[in-house]
């Protein structure tokens, strides 16, 4: 057995006390009604200062919208004996609202231990990938192992609406962490058995569509546009996207591109006698690779002429989130060579390469040219009611990267 599979098979208490507290931080963005990462990372620095981390960062992204005035991102490093390179390991701090508690089964923010689970929001998504690393980085320190190369675990902000406060900014205004050669692993997409390591994601696209037309009566449709109708027909319209795009890629989870509506709302009608005169409408597109986002707006911006034509509705648009899918990382890529054998040493597999069709930090990297790749063990709970991170789950997790920890070049 390797010196530190003792420490991590014995860590339950660990990992139970970490989600407790990291699940009642309720660490949302402004645009989810949070106040952001702040309490969450001071009890992240917390727990740290007590584990003999060689060093801790902090970095501040300025945000006035939150009450500190900046969404704070957290680095924590063991050094190695080499420190032209670093493996870094990089969960984000952030988590989704709870959406509708009636759904749920316990306090969303309150972690509740049942049957080898951990209930609460972010205990999965990505609390898990939080704590895994560090209870593997603390099983190394525990046993006084010096890593090959430094390892440098980076908690990151503002990853669930868009990293616009978190990895983007650091990747452009602190390029300096970072190079080239470094190993580059995102706890933040997997399967039930850890069988697959991400290397590629769709390009992301979140639209926000304004439709004006004109309140009336409910008895006079004569003399009003019906915002919500024109809604509709535009959803029904963009429902071509998916004839148009519709090439498929078995290497992803969902083998083609999506166009779904999400959200609606944005009009003031109450009674149900009033024909609302505006409306707004909600679209989460998630692109393959092969297919450019400017065509696709392209094809958006025909719809949406078609549907004014048609209805004499005002409809305009905003872009709430683009990411353009990067080239995706090769599979021959060291981290992806070096956490499939940390892998195959400590499940007893070989795991497969693969696509996702949501968005992560690894997409902000690979724009860069660096070469990121995502696993863990996950039950896919995450954004759901009830979500959960396995106990068990967490533990293998942990004893694959102290494994990449310890034999990482």
């Amino acid at each position: 057995m390797d010196v530190y599979q003792s420490f991590i098979d014995n860590s339950e208490d660990c990992i139970i006390d970490l989600q407790t507290r990291l699940t009642a931080a309720q660490a949302m963005a402004p645009e989810n009604g949070g106040t952001g990462e702040y309490i969450k990372v001071n009890i992240l620095k917390n727990i740290l200062t007590g584990l003999n981390f060689n060093t801790l960062e902090e970095i501040h992204v300025p945000d006035e919208r939150v009450p500190c005035s900046f969404r704070p991102s957290l680095i924590a490093t063991v050094k190695g004996k080499n420190h032209a390179k670093s493996l870094w390991i990089i969960s984000h701090l952030d988590v989704v609202p709870s959406g509708d508690k009636e759904l749920w089964n316990t306090d969303p923010f309150e972690a509740v231990v049942k049957d080898g689970k951990i209930y609460g929001r972010g205990t999965e998504d990505n609390q898990q990938g939080i704590v895994a690393s560090i209870v593997a980085a603390k099983a190394l320190i525990h046993n006084n192992i010096t890593p090959e190369i430094d390892v440098k675990l980076l908690f990151v902000a503002d990853e669930e609406v868009g990293s616009k406060y978190g990895i983007e900014w650091i990747l452009d205004n602190r390029s300096d962490l970072f190079n080239k050669d470094d190993l580059i692993l995102i706890p933040d997409a997997g399967d039930p058995k850890g069988e697959y390591i991400e290397i590629g994601e769709k390009s992301i696209l979140w639209l926000e569509f304004n439709i004006q037309g004109k309140q009336a009566h409910g008895s006079r449709p004569d003399l009003g546009i019906n915002a919500a109708r024109v809604s509709s027909k535009l959803a029904v319209e963009l429902d071509t996207l998916y004839e148009i795009f519709s090439h498929k890629n078995e290497q992803f989870d969902v083998p083609y591109s999506t166009f779904e509506p999400t959200k609606r709302g944005g009009h003031t009608v109450s009674n149900i006698n009033t024909i609302p005169g505006s409306e707004i409408l909600c679209y989460d597109c998630r692109v393959l690779p092969i297919y450019k986002l400017d065509d696709v707006l392209a094809q958006i911006n025909k719809a949406v002429e078609k549907v004014r034509q048609e209805t004499k509705a005002e409809i305009t648009y905003t872009i709430k989130q683009r990411v353009d899918a990067p080239l995706e990382t090769s599979p021959q890529a060291s981290v992806v060579l070096q956490l499939s054998d940390a892998v195959e040493k400590k499940l007893g597999f070989k795991p497969k390469t693969y696509g996702i069709g949501g968005g992560t930090v690894a997409a902000y990297f690979r724009q860069k040219g660096y070469a990121a790749a995502l696993w863990t063990i996950l039950d896919g709970t995450m954004h759901k009611s009830n979500e959960y991170s396995s106990i068990s789950n967490t533990t293998k997790d942990a004893s694959v990267f102290a494994e990449l920890m310890s034999k990482a070049t």
